[in-house]
């Protein structure tokens, strides 16, 4: 390129293909940093352009190489030259790299029928790609002239018009056949009553603070509601769902509090146990003034329930299962409410009768008296602070031999005599094992829909922040929010998306669940 600039025309001198890309060489080193790759990429799609005579491509590759960039002179040139190249091109503010350079090409004196084919605009294109930048905006910011701001930055005549939906329609649509209960829970958890603790507060105060909200929950009777109407309940599954979803917004150490006491330990005495079991239990689970554990994980094999390594052995001549951890390495692992609140579990073990093993079963085992002492043979170790979920009191158990009574066995798909003799209206010992995990299958969608909430949570602050934050802008214009960026908007608004469609996934879910009769096969929703 010469160093002067004709006054009529800027790129009279140019070649047409170096005018073509020339935009693409000021976009490529306004950062200072080509990466090999985008170098190897350029120039494949360079050389393939048969509007480039050799002497450009050499002249090209020579400004494409990371160890030898274009001095600030060469650059400066490029800059001047496009600002006034632009000045005789329409609505230049406007284009896009690839638009701007087959208007520069035409403009140095190519006809227009070279440039304006779909091919060289697609080649021209793929370089815009390669660099992976908004091109309009760095166009406008480029070439577009603007008056200076005024003090506060935005120009004084402007009013941007910014559509919303109606929320209230929006909302109503979101939460769907249980948008009754849902902004009930909502009301409830902006009650100052859960505001939200100190974060430097230590953990053993946290889980007093979670363990005071799960009260107040209770007492409105959120724990009752997938239970049945004879104990207070609203046998609505649905409506547990509904009610975690929402408190997963509040506070996740809460959701898993309430899903640990109500569905997981209140749900297994629910769906494992008999009327016996849950008229004995869930009105007390339902208020915690029972508050219990789900224990079955454990150490070595994690949620392989098959495989588990607890026993509940039974002891036919004092009518009582033994449970009892076999090595030390087989514990109950990261137990909620174990640590400090649990005062009785849901234990899964290996139910041995004489010599048989008849597989993994769930029995009500006892933790802690009414003051809080562990009981003899148990004993429980804190897991200690975690990454997350403070509030939680997750905890380790081993039993050494501890005794219960054949009735706390949950028995609705498997009974014990008093003699020891082991009945279940499932014969099928793999089929009764996954028609006891099927049972259970509503905290699965409850996990489910609380995670959602969790990632609705983290995506709007990250929006409203995009909304909100502003950061760069055309010379002698206001700056530009962040969310305008194609590169901002690629990231989020594709999530936005994805969180609609899976709150009604969800949301169908539950309902489908709820409307299930009992016993009849879940596979299709597992």
């Amino acid at each position: 390129m010469s160093d002067h600039t004709t006054l009529q025309n800027p790129v009279a001198d140019v070649s047409h293909g170096m005018a073509a890309i020339l935009p693409f060489l000021y976009i490529a080193w306004a950062d200072g940093l080509l990466t090999p790759t985008q170098v190897e990429q350029i120039r494949a799609r360079m050389a393939a352009m048969d509007w480039l005579t050799a002497q450009d491509k050499a002249t090209l590759n020579g400004w494409l190489d990371p160890s030898n960039p274009p001095d600030a002179t060469t650059y400066y040139r490029w800059v001047r030259t496009i600002k006034q190249a632009a000045r005789h091109i329409p609505n230049a503010a406007h284009k896009s790299l690839a638009e701007l350079g087959c208007e520069m090409a035409m403009l140095a004196g190519v006809s227009s029928e070279s440039y304006s084919t779909p091919e060289a605009q697609q080649a021209l294109a793929e370089i815009e790609d390669v660099l992976g930048i908004a091109g309009r905006e760095a166009v406008r910011e480029l070439v577009e002239e603007r008056p200076e701001p005024s003090g506060d930055g935005l120009p004084p005549d402007v009013t941007l018009a910014v559509p919303h939906p109606d929320r209230a329609v929006l909302q109503a649509w979101l939460d769907g056949r249980m948008q009754p209960l849902r902004e009930r829970v909502r009301t409830l958890l902006r009650d100052p009553a859960f505001a939200y603790p100190d974060p430097q507060m230590p953990k053993e105060d946290y889980r007093e603070v979670v363990l005071g909200w799960l009260k107040l929950l209770a007492e409105q009777g959120l724990g009752a509601l997938a239970y049945p109407e004879y104990v207070g309940g609203e046998d609505d599954i649905e409506q547990f769902i509904a009610a975690f979803e929402t408190i997963a917004y509040h506070d996740l150490s809460l959701a898993i509090k309430f899903g640990v006491q109500f569905g997981l330990f209140g749900g297994s005495i629910n769906q494992l146990g008999t009327e016996r079991h849950r008229r004995q239990y869930l009105p007390e689970v339902a208020t915690v003034e029972l508050p219990g554990c789900f224990a079955m994980t454990e150490k070595r094999h994690g949620s392989n329930v098959r495989d588990l390594q607890t026993t509940a052995t039974f002891d036919a001549e004092t009518e009582e299962f033994v449970i009892h951890t076999p090595t030390v390495h087989d514990h109950k692992e990261w137990i909620g409410n174990a640590a400090k609140h649990g005062r009785m579990a849901t234990v899964f073990a290996q139910l041995v009768i004489g010599e048989q093993s008849h597989g993994v079963h769930a029995l009500l085992v006892p933790l802690r008296n009414e003051a809080g002492e562990t009981l003899p043979g148990i004993r429980i170790e804190d897991s200690g602070t975690k990454l997350g979920l403070n509030g939680i009191d997750n905890g380790q158990i081993w039993f050494d031999r501890v005794r219960i009574p054949r009735e706390n066995l949950l028995d609705r798909f498997a009974q014990v005599r008093p003699d020891g003799t082991y009945s279940s209206p499932i014969p099928s010992s793999s089929k009764r094992f996954f028609t006891m995990l099927g049972t259970l299958v509503g905290g699965r969608i409850a996990v489910a829909s609380a995670g959602l909430s969790a990632a609705k949570s983290a995506l709007t602050i990250a929006v409203r922040y995009g909304v909100k934050r502003r950061q760069f802008g055309p010379k002698g214009g206001p700056e530009v929010a962040i969310m305008d960026y194609l590169s901002h908007q690629r990231r989020l608004l594709p999530l936005v998306a994805t969180c609609y469609g899976l709150n009604v996934a969800l949301h169908d879910l539950a309902a489908r669940f709820q409307d299930t009769p009992a016993g009849a096969d879940v596979r299709a929703i597992e």
